[in-house]
């Protein structure tokens, strides 16, 4: 079995977003950039780890940490991991997989442009708000603008989400994603998904049965590819879920 599981707020997350927990009962998973503590694993969140520790399963994160990020994380893996979003596909040794690696620069070339413009254009509002826009790079590559707020003020966000969006619509090359820490502009059509995708169709296509884990809206697509699904009941994609009068039929 092949599980691909997004890290943060899925099988992990700081402690902020566990008030009331006992701290004695929680196991710490990432450090910061001091070697410090920072996200932290309930208990049922490392026996949902055990499980996925098992000789039978393949663990593959799927995330948006990057390299860095990614080596603050304390979790043994030892497989394939996907990071900056899917734009990185590192092999068990920990390189990059060149021929994801190509593809991707491939890819975003003609998207610079695109993505300079709308990083300019929602510049002065995030300035305006007090929110900290930062561009990240895959592959030495700009792909992504995220914009945060100190506080995590939910109307700063939302502004911010919806001017993207009104400046992306559904047929921009670049699309925007978010939660309750941040609002990111990336590319469109490359992605988790896209990175499972590829993987599936390659070096893991032998799997006979596939698992996604995932906690966001923004993670359905790559959980999309698996054969079954799972998600934390007090991630954001359930409670958008909850929200949703769904057809039965």
């Amino acid at each position: 079995m092949v599980v691909f599981a997004d890290l943060d707020d899925t099988l992990f997350q700081t402690l902020r977003k566990l008030p009331g927990a006992d701290p004695a009962t929680l196991t710490p998973m990432t450090v910061d950039s001091r070697g410090q503590p920072h996200s932290h694993a309930t208990p049922a969140q490392m026996a949902l780890l055990d499980l996925l520790a098992a000789p039978h399963v393949t663990l593959v994160p799927v995330t948006g940490r990057d390299a860095a990020a990614m080596a603050r994380v304390t979790l043994p893996l030892r497989s394939w991991r996907v990071l900056d979003h899917g734009l990185t596909i590192l092999t068990p040794a920990g390189t990059p997989d060149p021929e994801w690696a190509a593809h991707v620069r491939a890819h975003l070339a003609p998207l610079q442009e695109p993505l300079r413009a709308g990083t300019e254009a929602i510049a002065p509002h995030a300035a305006r708000l007090g929110a900290r826009l930062t561009s990240h790079a895959a592959h030495g590559t700009p792909f992504m603008t995220v914009l945060k707020h100190p506080d995590a003020d939910p109307a700063v966000l939302a502004e911010l989400q919806d001017r993207l969006e009104a400046a992306h619509g559904p047929d921009h090359p670049l699309r925007v994603i978010a939660n309750a820490n941040n609002v990111s502009l990336l590319p469109r059509h490359l992605g988790k998904a896209a990175a499972v995708r590829y993987l599936l169709g390659t070096h893991l296509s032998g799997a006979a049965l596939t698992l996604g884990l995932g906690d966001s809206v923004s993670d359905l697509p790559f959980m999309d590819e698996c054969d079954f699904a799972l998600t934390p009941r007090r991630g954001q994609l359930m409670r958008t879920l909850r929200g949703l009068t769904l057809p039965q039929r």
